[in-house]
């Protein structure tokens, strides 16, 4: 994965140098997710409706960031599958879902998260969202 690069002097974050991948079962809601982050400028690399399929976009298109619903295709959920992203690929993911119980929450915050979205969302949040987490990426290590 590339390094993102924010210069906190410079103002507003590139949008379009930053490469998301969707994550999300839901077709019509995962054009719906594409067309926003769009809007917002930054370019999205693909769609994985299912684990296999996150893991092969993530190894093909190193994206920067993961757009991560909890309810995928298959047996392995959203949560697992943003542990392997980060495990394999130092992918960290800002969650999209519905689900917002206790035992979600804090199964989702193992993962560390650059963020998590309740939906349904507006653009603005989600582009907040997004904008915290690519300063959390971009901040110093310790």
């Amino acid at each position: 994965m590339s390094q993102v690069a924010i210069n906190e002097d410079a103002g507003p974050i590139d949008h379009a140098a930053i490469r998301l991948m969707i994550v999300e079962d839901d077709a019509l809601v995962a054009l719906g997710i594409r067309l926003t982050v769009e809007d917002l400028g930054y370019e999205v690399c693909g769609i994985a409706a299912s684990e296999p399929e996150a893991i092969a976009l993530a190894a093909s298109s190193h994206p920067h960031l993961a757009l991560m619903d909890i309810r995928l295709k298959g047996t392995v959920d959203g949560i697992d599958t943003a542990r392997r992203l980060r495990n394999e690929f130092s992918l960290r993911s800002v969650f999209l879902s519905a689900y917002t119980d206790e035992q979600t929450m804090a199964r989702a915050s193992q993962t560390y998260p650059l963020g998590f979205v309740q939906k349904p969302y507006s653009a603005g949040q989600l582009k907040s969202a997004l904008d915290l987490a690519l300063r959390r990426l971009a901040a110093p290590k310790d």
